[in-house]
């Protein structure tokens, strides 16, 4: 019985992989100069990509720092014998007034908001800036940038604290539907964290300024209730609506209310 013998090119053709290897071989000899040309252009791009990432990471890092220093001074303490160097007297800065410190903020954080437009510093930086210039009395641009900072969907923390000085704001200034319409929304938002007492207390003023006070007696018992044992702010809604439910009675009997 005859043999047949294969030769090393055949015995090699036979296995997959170095026939693999053979094409790859062949592309590049043939492609060579396309090849180099395209892992050039990765290279490029690869190097592009990690130097803008390095970049953004700077700017994060030196937004982050101008962020703490503005919040440095936004909470400064004020003296009469301060010099025109806030940190003349240490690490903590220190003003002449009040005036002067949020003037210092301000430029502090508009300078965050300006040159860093995206993520979470920004976002917190244009909070204080809305603080700082409420301070100063600029009351439109501040509501301006807390509006912006309460409609955010990504940072719902600091919205919500936003939202509650917007609160405060409009009821201040007369515009109690304003306010009672924020702090409904949180009340019955399920996402916020903080305690909600606090906005039941103050949607309660809000709904007496305007008339309201059995809506405003509702909404004390519905915080009571819901209120979680030992809350801190438990004593204050039962002495508020106390307080609320007993007007009435002392309203409609003259005797009672004196003393």
């Amino acid at each position: 019985m005859g043999t047949t013998k294969l030769t090393r090119k055949e015995i090699l053709a036979e296995d997959p992989v170095h026939e693999g290897i053979i094409r790859i071989i062949e592309f590049f000899r043939a492609n060579g100069k396309m090849v180099g040309i395209g892992v050039a252009i990765i290279l490029v791009l690869a190097l592009g990509i990690y130097g803008g990432i390095q970049y953004l990471d700077r700017l994060e890092l030196k937004a982050q720092e101008t962020l703490g220093k503005g919040m440095d001074l936004f909470h400064a303490e004020v003296s009469a014998d301060a010099t025109d160097d806030p940190y003349s007297k240490g690490a903590t800065p220190t003003f002449r007034s009040d005036s002067d410190k949020y003037k210092a903020a301000t430029r502090e954080f508009s300078s965050v908001v300006e040159g860093h437009k995206f993520g979470k510093v920004t976002v917190i930086a244009r909070y204080y800036l809305g603080l700082s210039q409420l301070q100063m009395g600029q009351k439109q641009e501040a509501i301006r940038n807390l509006e912006q900072v309460s409609s955010n969907s990504k940072e719902r923390t600091i919205g919500f604290l936003a939202k509650r000085v917007l609160a405060t704001e409009y009821m201040n200034s007369g515009n109690f539907k304003g306010a009672g319409d924020i702090l409904e929304s949180m009340i019955r938002d399920s996402q916020y964290q903080l305690p909600k007492e606090d906005l039941s207390l103050q949607l309660s003023k809000v709904l007496v300024a305007q008339g309201k006070r059995d809506e405003a007696i509702k909404v004390l018992r519905d915080a009571s209730s819901q209120a979680a044992a030992f809350s801190s702010y438990q004593q204050q809604v039962a002495t508020e609506l106390a307080k609320l439910e007993k007007a009435p009675a002392a309203a409609s009997n003259p005797q009672q209310a004196r003393p």
